[in-house]
């Protein structure tokens, strides 16, 4: 036999190259073409060949997976020899893979790492304090913290106005029920707890509606029909419980106890009973309502408190709104599942109580004044009354009232009409009280002095187109007649023979035309025109008060400037106030000269008489004036009365102003307002210990 293997025919298959692999790769090795592929017919050594081969390829795919599919780093040059040929189980345990892989493992969770701290950040440090408020207002809440209102008093520390702490108790029956069905619920669903079911048992007796309606003086039939409990329901089944609250109108309000002491309150909100509330608060009051509520004004709910508190909404109490209101604190209160305050945590914003506002008023003379005004305004069934009472020398305002008034501490009785402070807010035609005026403008003049002579013939003058009269042919007169007759021919002469505008010039300077230093609110300023040179009616009845408009408390001030010998002291209603500088507008001895005058008015002969106070000299001017007709012109049976006087005369110290609207019983001051100003100043004299300057009358045997 040849040792050459018999040619079949078939060629033999080409021997390719193959690229080594590269370092630390496994491939899997190549595996000859099977005979049957080949077309050729195999020899029995070949078989023997090829079972060889396939058991040495058995054995290294074993040892690689007794290995491992991964060759590491540390092994790669033991192993390049071995596998320098492309053999392996794997193409995953390359180095490159590896390296690769594990990069992008690194990667990927430092990316997700980076993304948890920046999450980190945003919440704890960036955003913190969004989430932290978020999670505040489910634990906690700000609650306000009322500031105590300032007092309102009088010139001697009485109140006037103070602040009366109160409380409102209010109970919510669908928060009662529900805590009834949770106790209740919580007891039924452990029965192996004894002790938490006696707890829950106990808190439930005390639930006791009885209790209630004792301590809030209420029927207990009524609080049970709010309650509406039902014992038969399944207190598990949630949807159940849910359906038997009670819903609709006063289900989560019924008031117990409505603006009561705090103590009072106590007796309720101590019983520690689910479902009740209470809310503090201050309540303004009012000691001596009537005399002093359109000065003082009064107290309205805040649209813009969204916890619906009160402020000054007139008078005193809204001029003087900040200092009296003083600051509302905020505390941080813990609240539980029901909303209810458990504690307060800490103080927000301090709380700063308002100050006290003290007056220039004195309250006993303010008391005789209102009643006095009340007496007369009903005596004479007028419209309206008003009064004021100054100090001359300070320009303190003692006394200031109105009739008719209101009960302050029940705004109910508040209309339009009796709350106006009417000596302070209505303007009108004053009169002849305006003479003394003409006289000063006179005597400023240099033309007049007080033994000037003017003659009234025959009682009237015609002034284009118009007649003014006086009530009789006063013939001859000086200027202390003048005062005392009150000549409107007089008046008008001296107008006439003055500059245009001086008589408006003198008004001007005493104040009229302009508000006074009171910056009361609403307060009127008036009207004082200049006349031109040819018109010489309105220059004539400028002289005598009419074609103007004042007020009341721009007579009183004007009064005291000529009181005072020419100062001007403005007037003020606070007494800690620092008082605005004083100024002089007219020469001493004029101004005494006119005052001297102004006796006359309350001597014999006067239109005053009743004004005059024994013991005392009494200077003063009345005015009767017509009451204006919307429809134009005057009415002819609606009158004005007003008296305006000082005392006493001698070294003058109060001045009294005081206004009678439309009097029924009589038309004429010295009648109507002249009694009122006696009564109240003459007790005004004595509460001061003012000194007589003439001798008390005698009774004659």
């Amino acid at each position: 036999m040849s040792d050459k293997k018999p040619n079949t025919g078939v060629k033999k298959p080409v021997k390719t190259t193959r690229k080594k692999p590269a370092s630390g790769k496994v491939t899997k090795p190549l595996r000859p073409a099977s005979a049957a592929k080949s077309g050729q017919t195999s020899s029995k050594p070949e078989k023997q060949s090829s079972g060889n081969r396939k058991a040495k390829l058995f054995d290294r795919l074993k040892k690689n997976e007794d290995k491992g599919a991964y060759t590491s780093v540390k092994n790669q040059k033991a192993k390049r020899a071995f596998l320098g040929k492309a053999s392996g189980a794997s193409s995953r345990g390359g180095f490159e893979h590896d390296k690769n892989r594990f990069r992008t493992i690194w990667g990927i969770a430092l990316v997700v790492l980076g993304l948890l701290i920046a999450r980190a950040y945003y919440l704890q440090v960036a955003n913190a304090q969004f989430y932290q408020d978020k999670g505040n207002e489910l634990i906690t809440s700000v609650r306000t913290q009322k500031s105590y209102r300032g007092m309102i008093t009088d010139r001697n520390d009485l109140p006037l106005a103070v602040s009366a702490p109160l409380a409102t108790v209010s109970f919510s029956p669908h928060d009662y029920s529900r805590e009834y069905y949770e106790l209740k619920r919580i007891i039924l669903t452990n029965p192996s707890s004894p002790q938490l079911q006696a707890r829950m048992q106990k808190r439930l007796d005390n639930m006791d509606l009885t209790t209630l309606a004792a301590a809030a003086n209420i029927s207990v039939d009524e609080l049970k029909k709010v309650t509406a409990i039902d014992d038969s329901i399944d207190v598990t089944d949630e949807e159940a419980v849910k359906a038997a609250l009670p819903s609709g109108a006063g289900s989560h309000y019924l008031p117990l106890l409505n603006k009561v002491t705090p103590e009072i309150a106590q007796s309720v909100s101590s019983l520690d009973f689910p479902g009740i509330y209470e809310k503090n608060f201050f309540q303004r009051y009012y000691p001596q309502p009537q005399p002093n509520s359109q000065l003082l004004g009064f107290m309205g709910q805040s649209a813009s408190d969204p916890e619906g508190g009160y402020e000054g909404r007139a008078g005193i109490e809204r001029q003087y709104e900040t200092e009296l209101a003083g600051d509302d604190g905020k505390v941080l209160v813990l609240k539980d599942a029901k909303q209810n305050s458990l504690k307060e945590i800490k103080q927000i914003e301090p709380e700063i109580p308002g100050k006290d506002v003290a007056l220039t008023i004195d309250s006993r003379l303010q008391y005789l004044l209102y009643k006095e005004l009340e007496k007369a305004g009903r005596l004479q069934k007028a419209r309206w009354s008003t009064g004021m009472i100054v100090d001359v020398q300070t320009g303190e305002v003692l006394a200031l009232s109105t009739w008719p008034s209101f009960n302050s501490n029940n705004l109910n009785e508040m209309t339009g009409e009796n709350q106006r402070n009417r000596a302070l807010l209505d303007v009108f035609e004053p009169g002849s009280v305006m003479k003394p005026f003409t006289v000063a403008a006179a005597l400023d003049s240099g033309k007049y002095t007080p033994t000037s002579l003017i003659d009234t013939n025959p009682g009237s003058i015609r002034v284009r187109g118009y007649t003014i009269r006086d009530h009789n042919n006063l013939g001859m007169i000086n200027l202390a007649t003048l005062l005392q007759k009150s000549s409107n021919v007089a008046s008008t002469k001296i107008a006439l023979s003055l500059p245009a505008d001086a008589i408006s010039n003198m008004q001007r300077q005493f104040g009229f035309g302009s508000k006074t230093p009171l910056k009361f609110p609403g307060e009127g300023s008036g009207l004082v025109v200049t006349p031109k040179e040819k018109e010489t009616a309105r220059r004539a009845t400028v002289s005598y008060g009419y074609g103007l408009q004042v007020t009341l408390a721009q007579v009183a001030q004007a009064y005291s400037a000529l009181a005072a010998g020419g100062v001007m002291h403005p007037l003020t209603l606070i007494k800690n106030d620092k008082p605005l500088p004083s100024k002089r507008i007219m020469a001493h001895e004029k101004a005494m000269s006119i005052v001297q005058m102004l006796e006359s008015v309350t001597e014999q002969g006067g239109t005053a008489k009743a004004a005059a106070i024994d013991g005392y000299r009494v200077a003063g001017k009345t005015g009767t004036s017509r009451r204006i007709n919307p429809d134009g012109g005057y009415y002819t049976d609606q009158y004005r009365n007003v008296f305006a006087g000082m005392a006493p005369a001698s070294n003058p110290k109060l001045v009294g102003v005081m206004l009678i609207e439309d009097p029924r019983g009589q038309i004429y001051a010295g009648l109507t307002v002249a009694p009122v100003f006696h009564n109240v100043m003459k007790e005004a004299l004595r509460l001061y210990n003012v000194p007589l300057d003439k001798p008390l009358k005698t009774e004659e045997p």
